[in-house]
């Protein structure tokens, strides 16, 4: 649907240099007023045919495709948006929080709902390269070539999912972190690209030394996943349906080929001054308060571009040509953090800086409507096919 009838309203990058610069407290709150209708605007009527052309059934099938990620699971909304989100931007998901919590379960439904190839394994520190990467194969040594069988296992995978990531060691460590950066497997002698889209990794902390630092900086978004809270407990013992373990056996065709459109569209989203701005003052945020408070907080150049490029594909699967406070508000707080400390002040900043006063609750609000009505929708689907 376009835009509906009436006079054109402000943009959110103008609404909110108006809100930054406007002299008068009166002018600032009818600047703030009007990013909040943004916001309603984004949310409620997200398909905007100008520029970007991702059709309306794109939007539709990825909400769908939330839905039943999260279907049986409680308080795992923020998970299964930002694995989509991943898959998306061919980005790499970090899932940091106790066992029990439904990481992996996670990985496995999506695998099913979009059709990907898939493989998991839960590392230790005795971990080796044939059980990540395959056996050497025999055919291959008659031959006098140092090869892998790599049929069914990571190099062949579309979406990876790796427990226990911080034991990796070194005897499969670097080979690792050349398929997560560059798509690409050294198979013996022969470098060989990899359909790998995205990884997602769990652990039940950060890495302890600093030789895993890199495998880390591969994962641009993180997310400390917590148990389910004392208020969420009631629903998991009596909501009849396990929080982890069960099947999700619905598949929706059409999810890789709206995956494809998206990416394809999301190199057109503009993004706005005011966002880079954010961006900007994100990073300085993050390297003036650091792990304990005292500073030191980095982030390259590389993760702050990367999260810029994750900002647009956001925006893209929601039909919008433009980034907006939305986007920044579900992309920020799990991109530019590195330790616990971090990531809890990183959040309270974004809501502070990237929102008018009251603009968090009131998103909070308008996402919790779009995840019923597209739970709605997929309840539809599935009486429409059983049927």
């Amino acid at each position: 649907a376009g835009d509906p009838a009436g006079p054109p309203r402000m943009s959110v990058a103008e609404a909110a240099e108006e809100a930054e610069v406007g002299a008068s407290a009166d002018l600032r709150e009818r600047a703030a007023a009007r990013v909040r209708q943004q916001l309603t605007a984004s949310v409620n009527a997200p398909h905007n045919p100008r520029g970007v052309s991702v059709a309306g059934s794109v939007g539709a099938t990825v909400r769908r495709a939330t839905a039943l990620l999260e279907v049986g699971l409680i308080e795992r909304e923020c998970e299964a948006r930002l694995l989509l989100l991943a898959l998306v931007g061919g980005e790499h998901l970090l899932l940091l929080g106790p066992p029990g919590t439904a990481k992996s379960e996670l990985c496995r439904r999506l695998s099913t709902i979009a059709r990907l190839g898939y493989f998991e394994r839960t590392l230790t520190r005795f971990s080796t390269p044939e059980e990540l990467f395959g056996p050497l194969s025999l055919a291959a040594l008659e031959r006098d070539e140092f090869r892998r069988a790599t049929a069914g296992y990571a190099p062949t995978a579309e979406l990876l999912f790796l427990d226990e990531i911080f034991k990796s060691n070194s005897a499969i460590l670097n080979t690792l972190l050349t398929l997560l950066n560059e798509r690409l497997f050294d198979d013996g002698a022969k470098r060989e690209r990899v359909p790998l889209l995205s990884a997602v990794a769990a652990s039940n902390e950060g890495p302890e030394s600093d030789d895993l630092s890199a495998l880390y900086d591969r994962f641009l978004l993180r997310r400390l996943v917590a148990p389910v809270s004392d208020d969420g407990v009631l629903e998991l013992l009596l909501g009849g349906e396990a929080a982890e373990g069960g099947s999700v056996d619905a598949a929706l065709p059409d999810l890789r080929e709206a995956l494809e459109e998206v990416r394809a569209a999301a190199p057109s989203v503009r993004l706005p001054r005011h966002v880079a701005l954010l961006l900007r003052d994100a990073r300085a945020f993050v390297r003036e308060t650091g792990a304990d408070g005292l500073g030191g907080g980095y982030v390259s150049d590389r993760r702050l571009r990367r999260s810029a490029e994750l900002l647009k594909a956001c925006a893209a699967a929601h039909g919008r040509d433009t980034v907006s406070v939305v986007d920044v508000a579900a992309v920020l707080p799990h991109v530019l953090w590195d330790t616990a400390e971090e990531a809890a002040a990183l959040a309270e900043w974004v809501e502070d800086n990237a929102l008018p006063d009251g603009g968090a609750e009131q998103l909070r609000f308008l996402l919790e409507s779009v995840r019923s009505r597209a739970a709605a929708e997929a309840a539809d689907d599935e009486e429409e096919e059983e049927e």
